[in-house]
């Protein structure tokens, strides 16, 4: 299936690559100390980059309908909507879907005992992941004398969902993961630690469709062990996204593999 030919989207690809507007570096670069030096002849420090801002798709609308004035901003976000259902649409169906910069399908990947066993997706490890691969020269385009700032020296603590469990009144930990209103949500991590008064940091509920429920009561909010109290939402499946803040300018954020299931 291939969208390349989306005449809004070729402008809105160009736009973005042409115009030389005077935006922010927001690739900011950081030297750490190596955890997996393990030898002799291995670097001590390594890099890790930082992304602090996201060019959302209200920036996007407007980025577009100021590079070409004969599109208006109903036709940018006409065909932004059209463009997304579709694709969602054809990868869903098993097409691999071409846009002017990459390629979106899914795969499937797991793990069986015996060749004449079926792939069930949910079952065991057996996952069906829908995967974006850039083309070469649109990397090689992105890449090519990008704009990045040096930000210094010292820890970049990033962090990271290992596990998710629910406890029960016995205080017992649970593998179930069907929780109600109040019941008591626990993450195991790394650096999951933050400042629940700042509304931008914590624990968040992010639904099917995107929208996102903060969570206000904790437990216990430690650098490795998060309890939270699970709100009062819509019933259905929920992401669950923590967002921390290490540094002084920058946020973080970390998406555990695994959905959790809420009930009314």
């Amino acid at each position: 299936m291939d969208f390349r030919n989306v005449g809004i989207l070729e402008n809105a690809a160009s736009a973005l690559k042409k115009q030389k507007k005077d935006y922010k570096t927001m690739v900011q670069i950081y030297a750490y100390q190596n955890s997996l030096k393990t030898g002799e002849g291995k670097d001590k420090y390594c890099f890790r980059s930082v992304v602090d801002q996201i060019m959302d798709s209200e920036q996007l609308v407007k980025e577009i309908i100021s590079y070409n004035s004969t599109i208006t901003d109903a036709d940018a976000r006409a065909v932004l909507s059209v463009l997304n259902d579709r694709v969602r649409h054809f990868v869903n169906l098993g097409y691999k879907v071409e846009l002017p910069f990459g390629y979106v399908y899914n795969k499937a990947n797991g793990t069986v005992a015996k060749l004449n066993d079926g792939f069930v997706p949910g079952k065991g490890n057996h996952r069906i992941t829908s995967v974006f691969k850039f083309k070469d020269d649109a990397a090689d385009e992105m890449t090519k004398d990008a704009s990045y700032k040096l930000a210094g020296s010292g820890y970049v603590q990033l962090p990271s969902i290992k596990e998710i469990s629910s406890i029960l009144p016995n205080g017992m930990e649970s593998e179930n993961l069907d929780f109600s209103a109040g019941a008591m949500l626990r993450i195991k991590g790394k650096n999951v630690s933050f400042v629940a008064e700042d509304e931008a940091q914590g624990v968040f509920l992010v639904s099917s469709d995107s929208s996102e429920t903060r969570v206000s009561n904790y437990n216990r909010i430690g650098s490795n062990v998060i309890e939270a109290y699970v709100p009062s939402v819509a019933s259905g499946s929920y992401e669950i996204k923590l967002v921390t803040k290490p540094g002084t300018e920058r946020y973080e954020k970390a998406v555990s593999a695994t959905a959790i299931n809420i009930t009314a």
